[in-house]
């Protein structure tokens, strides 16, 4: 039973059950600490009572570092999620996990979408989303709302830009002697390697005589070994070994070289990242099916595999001559 009393000019509701930490609320009115504790009286009969406090002393930053504590040196987050982290401490982060509700992640989104892509608010409401969830569940701190349920940004229609005929040796032309670049340009659509995952690469993770290397601490956050093609392999074998990575290259360096070569070769709407486009469309075409491309690129999902995937129409009608004069 609640215990009702007059505590200075208010009036304060306590209850006191077995398995729940005393619970009180003041109200100036006293019917209406009356009907408060008989709300939350029936709530805990019916097992239904969510215990606000602890959503309401813990904040999304106190979250974030949590959430961090869950992962191991064999599986730590990326640069992009440690990004989309930073900026969620950086906006909320100070926010109690009580006061993030659907109308404030709505306002963020809002205000992200003013200077942000659809895709990097997606993401970055996506991975709140995560973080809330497993407050709300494995954590047991009971967001009083449950999960807010918001509308995440619709994301744009993957691209399907592939090299066309002639543009790769156009391209490499315009190189002024960047051997460098070139190499790395060629390895990426040999491998269907991220940006970043060959800028990390390191010579101790190349082995040529099994013909493999391995990228560390991939998107996904594990490390992942694939094998070399031969042209990847003469590639390699080809390049100094004379550093710790592979290339010298940054991430940041490779981009603008990188557009900068198309605009000498007077090659439009092609992006960089557009190369693991290639390279996995490429792996498709050569037989390889969704289990061996995903086992090389990475991917952890077929509908993400498949965004990557552009087969070209004219490697479709070889295909499909050559099963009509089969079966004649």
């Amino acid at each position: 039973m609640a215990s009702i009393r007059k505590h200075r000019d208010k009036w304060q509701a306590q209850i006191r059950t077995v398995g729940i930490k005393p619970i009180a609320k003041s109200f100036l009115k006293k019917a209406d600490a009356i009907a408060w504790s008989k709300v939350i009286e029936a709530e805990i009969y019916l097992g239904k009572y969510i215990d606000p406090r602890a959503a309401e002393s813990v904040t999304l930053s106190d979250a974030i570092d949590r959430y961090l504590l869950g992962f191991t040196k064999d599986s730590s987050p990326d640069k992009a999620m440690l990004s989309r982290l930073k900026r969620l401490r950086c906006d909320l982060g100070a926010f109690p996990l009580s006061k993030l509700s659907v109308s404030k992640l709505a306002a963020y989104r809002d205000q992200r979408l003013e200077g942000a892509s659809p895709t990097t608010v997606h993401h970055e409401l996506n991975l709140l989303l995560r973080i809330l969830r497993l407050a709300n569940g494995e954590w047991e701190i009971r967001l009083p709302q449950g999960v807010p349920s918001i509308r995440l940004p619709k994301l744009p229609c993957g691209r399907n830009r592939r090299l066309q005929q002639g543009e790769l040796l156009t391209l490499l032309d315009s190189f002024d002697d960047d051997e460098e670049l070139k190499q790395f340009l060629l390895l990426a659509i040999e491998t269907g390697a991220r940006r970043s995952e060959l800028t990390d690469l390191k010579w101790k993770d190349v082995d040529l005589t099994a013909g493999t290397l391995t990228f560390r601490q991939t998107k996904n956050g594990t490390d992942r070994t694939i094998p070399l093609t031969s042209a990847a392999k003469t590639i390699l074998e080809s390049m100094s070994q004379s550093r710790s990575f592979v290339f010298s290259l940054s991430c940041s360096q490779v981009t603008q070289k990188f557009s900068r070569a198309c605009t000498r070769a007077q090659i439009s709407d092609l992006r960089l990242h557009d190369l693991r486009h290639e390279a996995i469309s490429r792996f498709f075409e050569a037989g390889l099916n969704q289990v061996e491309v995903a086992a090389i690129s990475g991917h952890k999902s077929t509908v993400m595999l498949n965004r990557y995937t552009h087969i070209s129409t004219a490697h479709l009608s070889k295909k499909f001559i050559a099963s009509n004069l089969a079966n004649s």
